[in-house]
């Protein structure tokens, strides 16, 4: 017998025939329509910086970066660790890369190579030394009267330009920072490279380096100045390798954002600079024009790093007092200094007018402004508690502000135990320990709670489901949510993953096995990370014979409603073609 194949598509079948008994009820309905797409999902928003725990998390991009690495020598692997610890130069950066690195030059960025080769980790950034001293052969406290120059430090240089020697010449004073990048292509490629750096960063925080590296920058550095050496390396990064990442000015916090914290010649840029809001403004045009003169973009990604400074009822910055709920939704109210307009945090911030919040808007609009096409990426940022569900409830929503603004890097700074942080970032990149993750494309959802916050995705390598976090920031209550997806394509299940309560591992919960009309209901626990993974439901191939044996049964049976009987028959096996076959088989019998 000839077989005819349809596709199975019940929701039709139930609309047309049946009730529909999963029908969304009451408040806290959220729609889903996977068909409007708002934009793409970049994966290195998913970062962590090296000294975390790799075996935690399952990151999207690996920084290698910190004061350390201002006065770091990749010829020695000796670095001074400034205000960090007595200006002490000593081979702190390979304390922890494998043994067979240690004595290998420029060993930290090697192993951040290695770790993301065998972690499947897409994107690495390492840092490059701008200010212009690193530490010399010379290990040991430098005090004060050996600042540079002296035997203790040796001078940076952006380009050697030719000559180079593979490893370095460690007894010539000089440190080349294009002879670095060479070395690197030789021993694993460049950006284009599967193992390659892809990414290079302009030093760490040059706006503190008169306090963290006083030995090396006695006096804060200006603006030009600053300027001038931030132009020579990435114009130098750009010459060597074309295809690789710039990021830049890693500017520390606010108060950098703002004026560089007072830096020598910004009140005059600003007096002759009206349409200079802040210091990102000027750093900006800076590049474009740089870019202009040069005849190549030197800047790609706006470097920021970003510490909450909410206050907790207690009073103290980013606390502990887990068992205060007012300190509790300080932090997760924190991340609204990122985007909302008109929310004023409780911080010294607010103190000072608080005129660059919201932050990531403030940001895109200097970049729109002054640069366009800019990445913005904060390559540190951390809001606390990582010790509990706060840190891990507070740490999605970061995540989730990142992915609806669109930011292109960003990497967490480790502070103390990190899992639940780090297991918030595992739901959207692991979160069934198979490397499963959140989708690539944030897609359109619709509700109305302010005690939820949900974001919605599908992904191009899997486009069978729709992946839905819900984020519950109720200290104590359960929510009810009513998940509705519109589509003309039929759900018919939702695999669930949950963070949740007094443990950092994220647990699978029994699904939804039935779903109708594209809707359901589910209870997701208070102060809590929900992820449902909505499948599709299954093609089903319905035969001939299926077909008659279908109609025999509802023949055997009569009713007064014969329709409405075989198309509930046909539900779990046919589609609408085999409804057309019976109806047609049925008119037929009536005309013989």
């Amino acid at each position: 017998m000839k077989k005819r194949r349809v596709l199975f598509t019940a929701a039709l079948l139930f609309t047309l025939f049946s009730q529909n008994i999963y029908a969304a009820e009451g408040d806290n309905i959220i729609n889903i329509n996977p068909n409007e797409h708002i934009k793409s999902i970049s994966p290195y928003i998913y970062g962590v910086n090296v000294g975390t725990d790799l075996n935690l998390v399952s990151p999207g991009s690996l920084r290698l970066g910190g004061n350390r690495l201002t006065a770091y020598n990749w010829e020695n692997n000796l670095s001074n660790a400034g205000s960090d610890y007595d200006n002490n130069t000593d081979k702190y950066l390979v304390s922890q890369v494998p043994d067979d690195l240690k004595f290998k030059p420029g060993a930290p960025t090697l192993a951040i190579s290695y770790e993301a080769e065998t972690r499947g980790i897409p994107y690495t950034l390492t840092t490059l030394q701008v200010q212009g001293y690193v530490a010399s052969n010379t290990p040991g406290r430098v005090n004060p009267e050996f600042a540079a120059p002296s035997k203790y430090w040796f001078e940076v240089k952006s380009r050697k330009g030719s000559d180079f020697e593979g490893s370095g010449n460690k007894d010539d004073e000089y440190v080349y920072m294009d002879e670095f990048m060479n070395y690197l292509f030789d021993k694993i490629g460049d950006s284009s490279s599967p193992t390659g750096i892809k990414g290079y960063s302009l030093d760490n925080e040059p706006a503190l380096w008169e306090s963290t590296h006083s030995l090396i920058q006695s006096e804060q550095i200006g603006c030009e100045e600053f300027i001038a050496k931030t132009v020579d390396m990435a114009s130098m990064v750009k010459e060597m390798d074309s295809g690789a990442e710039v990021f830049g000015p890693a500017l520390f916090g606010y108060s950098a954002f703002d004026n560089f914290t007072n830096a020598p010649g910004w009140n005059d840029i600003k007096a002759s600079h009206p349409e200079y809001n802040w210091f990102v403004d000027y750093y900006l045009d800076e590049m474009k024009k740089a870019e202009e003169n040069i005849g190549t973009r030197i800047v790609d990604v706006l470097d920021v790093h970003y510490y909450t400074e909410q206050k907790g009822v207690c009073g103290e910055r980013s606390c502990n007092h887990y068992d205060n709920d007012g300190c509790i939704q300080a932090r997760l109210d924190g991340v609204r200094s990122l985007y909302e307009e008109g929310y004023l945090e409780n911080s010294w911030i607010t103190d000072t007018g608080s005129k660059f919040f919201p932050l990531i808007p403030k940001l895109q609009t200097a970049i729109d402004t002054f640069y366009p096409g800019t990445k913005l990426g904060f390559t540190e940022y951390n809001f606390g508690a990582g010790d509990h569900i706060s840190g891990a409830v507070t740490e999605a929503l970061v995540l989730g502000t990142f992915i609806d603004y669109g930011v292109y890097f960003a990497d967490i700074w480790p502070i103390g135990d990190m899992a639940y942080q780090l297991s918030a970032i595992n739901m959207f990149t692991n979160y069934d320990g198979n490397r499963n993750g959140f989708g690539n494309t944030l897609v359109k959802s619709d509700y109305d709670n302010e005690n939820i916050a949900v974001y919605s995705s599908v992904d191009s390598e899997n486009p069978d489901s729709v992946k839905v976090i819900v984020i519950n920031k109720n200290l104590h209550e359960a929510e009810t949510v009513n998940i509705n997806i519109s589509s003309d394509i039929k759900y018919d299940s939702s695999d669930i993953y949950a963070l949740y309560g007094d443990s950092p591992e994220i647990r699978q919960l029994k699904g939804v096995t039935e779903i109708a009309d594209n809707t359901f209901k589910y209870s997701v626990e208070p102060l809590s990370i929900t992820e449902f993974v909505i499948n599709k439901a299954p093609e089903v191939i319905v035969t001939e014979a299926e077909t008659v044996a279908v109609i025999a049964e509802a023949e055997a049976e009569p009713t007064e409603r014969p329709f409405r009987n075989i198309a509930i028959a046909l539900a779990g096996i046919a589609g609408l073609a085999a409804v057309v076959a019976v109806v047609a088989y049925i008119v037929n019998k009536k005309k013989r």
